[in-house]
């Protein structure tokens, strides 16, 4: 029942996805986008992204992550990330990930392999995530559509998936359009708007998510994206 209902929501991010075929593309997903995109940072250089989210209920997390291409096909990210619910919680995760099929023909497939461990919610046990990023370039590249399928060994065992559609609207101005899961209950849904302040360079990015289900769980975030110039 479950798996019928992420694919009923999937068919309703496709229409989104069908409104906004006008608009030209986004290369990379925001600090705030769950769903990753095949591309990795420049080889010998690194990238900062920070986030914040705040939740209706007054709860609120973030997270660091800054990541490096070791060499030419390599990214390695380590990341700390805390989050205030019933209990302060607090961990660290390392990821690793690199290109399978770049991006040729207009489409593109990555692997990433990410530890995590929380002092609180897991008891200290290490967790890990496998996923596949697949990417893909289409109407002469004006539109990006990124797609995950990866598995999450931790205390809830889960397939996880995740769709976004990126655009940009000017060289400045980019919207991310996304739906994804996380656990065993109803998917969540968010739109994201970005704004360049240096294009490829400083990034500032606002969210409003909520969960797909009658009981309303809003969120609101923020989020940078640093990538120094070489």
């Amino acid at each position: 029942m479950f798996f019928h209902a992420s694919i009923q929501w999937l068919a309703v991010l496709n229409v989104f996805i069908l409104c906004g075929l006008f608009l030209t593309q986004k290369s990379k997903a925001g600090p705030l986008i769950n769903t990753d995109d095949v591309s990795i940072t420049a080889a010998q250089q690194c990238q900062l992204e920070s986030a914040y989210s705040y939740n209706k209920d007054g709860t609120w997390s973030y997270q660091v992550v800054p990541a490096c291409n070791l060499n030419q096909n390599l990214e390695v990210s380590l990341g700390y990330h805390s989050s205030k619910d019933q209990d302060q919680i607090h961990g660290f995760s390392v990821q690793a990930k690199s290109i399978l099929r770049p991006m040729e023909n207009d489409w593109g497939v990555a692997s990433s392999l990410q530890l995590s461990r929380d002092d609180v919610a897991h008891h200290g046990d290490l967790n890990w995530f496998l996923n596949v990023p697949v990417s893909f370039q289409l109407l002469d590249q004006r539109l990006a559509l990124d797609t995950n399928l990866g598995y999450q060994h931790a205390d809830e065992r889960l397939v996880r998936w995740g769709i976004a559609s990126t655009y940009t609207l000017t060289e400045h101005v980019g919207v991310t359009v996304e739906t994804y899961n996380q656990d065993r209950q109803a998917p969540f849904f968010q739109t994201a708007l970005q704004y360049s302040l240096i294009p490829n360079v400083l990034t500032l990015e606002a969210s409003f998510g909520d969960r797909l289900h009658r009981l309303k769980q809003h969120w609101f975030g923020l989020g940078l994206s640093y990538t120094p110039s070489s």
